[in-house]
C-alpha cells in the first residue's frame, strides 16, 4: 500500500529537515520552499499540507487558497512563529485542520497528523520515543549539512520542541556525546581536510568551517589534534615531501 503524502511548505530548512525526519518511514513529504514551488506540485495525491504562514514570495493563506481551489478536500495544518491573534482567527476561519505557534511540541504534532488521516495503526507503530529519535536524527543530519553555519543550543532545542535540557540530555543519549562535541567534530573533520587539501589561511578555514573566532578555532582544534592548525597543515605537508 503506498504511503500517504505530505506537502510541507516552509522556507526555513532546518524545519522541513526536523519535520522530514519525524516522518521518515511513515509518509511521504514533498517539500516546496515558496509558494511558487508549492504551485508546481501535484496536489491531487497530496493527503495533507502543512503550510507556513511567512513565506518570500507570498503568505501562507494564498497558498492555501491555492491549493482548496484545486482540491477542495485538502485538509491543512497551518504553522506561523507569530502569535498574532488576526493570523489565528483567519486561520480558523479558512477551516483549516489545526493551527500551530512555533517551536511546537513534535509529539502533539505527530498525533495531530496521524489523527487528521485517520492513521490509528501509524500512531501505535510510532511511538513518541521513536519520533523523538527520527527529529534528533534529522537534527544531527541538518548539522552535518550546515556545519559552516551559526548553529546555536537556542535555535536547535526550539526546533525539537524541547527544552535545553531536555535537548542536550536526549542529544547524549542518542549520540553518546553532548551537541557541542558533535558540532566541533564535524567542523573538525572538514578543517582537517581543508588544512591538506586547500591553500586556504587559518583564519579562512576557521571561518568556512563554522567558527566566528580563529583564536576558537585554534582551541579546539588543538584540543581535537593535540597540535595547532599550523602544525598540522606542516606536518602533513613535510610527510607528502618525503620520497616514496
Amino acid at each position: 500500500m503506498p504511503r500517504k503524502k505530505l506537502l510541507l511548505v516552509d522556507d526555513d530548512s532546518a524545519v522541513r529537515d526536523v519535520i522530514r525526519g519525524v516522518f521518515d518511514g511513515q509518509y511521504c513529504v514533498v517539500e516546496a520552499s515558496t509558494y511558487s514551488d508549492a504551485m508546481k506540485l501535484p496536489c491531487q495525491s497530496v493527503d495533507l499540507a502543512i503550510i507556513d504562514y511567512l513565506l518570500p514570495d507570498r503568505d501562507g493563506f494564498e497558498v492555501l487558497k491555492s491549493l482548496r481551489e484545486k482540491k477542495p478536500s485538502l485538509p491543512v495544518i497551518f504553522m506561523t512563529g507569530c502569535g498574532n491573534d488576526e493570523v489565528i482567527i483567519r486561520a480558523l476561519r479558512k477551516n483549516v485542520a489545526d493551527y500551530l505557534k512555533k517551536p511546537f511540541d513534535l509529539k502533539y504534532f505527530r498525533c495531530r497528523v496521524s489523527e487528521i488521516l485517520g492513521d490509528e495503526q501509524s500512531r501505535e507503530d510510532h511511538a513518541p520515543h521513536a519520533g523523538k529519535e527520527n527529529c534528533l536524527d534529522s537534527i544531527a543530519k541538518h548539522i552535518q549539512l550546515n556545519y559552516m553555519e551559526e548553529l546555536t543550543l537556542d535555535k536547535l532545542s526550539r526546533l525539537a520542541g524541547m527544552s535545553r535540557f531536555s535537548f542536550c540530555r536526549a542529544f547524549k543519549e542518542r549520540f553518546s556525546q553532548c551537541f557541542v562535541s558533535y558540532v566541533n567534530s564535524i567542523r573538525m573533520k572538514n578543517a582537517e581536510n581543508l588544512l591538506t587539501e586547500s591553500r586556504a589561511s587559518i583564519t579562512e578555514i576557521a571561518f568556512s568551517v563554522g567558527y566566528r573566532n580563529s583564536g576558537h578555532f585554534n582551541r579546539v582544534f588543538k584540543a581535537t589534534y593535540k597540535m595547532s592548525p599550523r602544525a598540522y597543515r606542516n606536518k602533513k605537508y613535510m610527510h607528502a615531501q618525503k620520497p616514496s
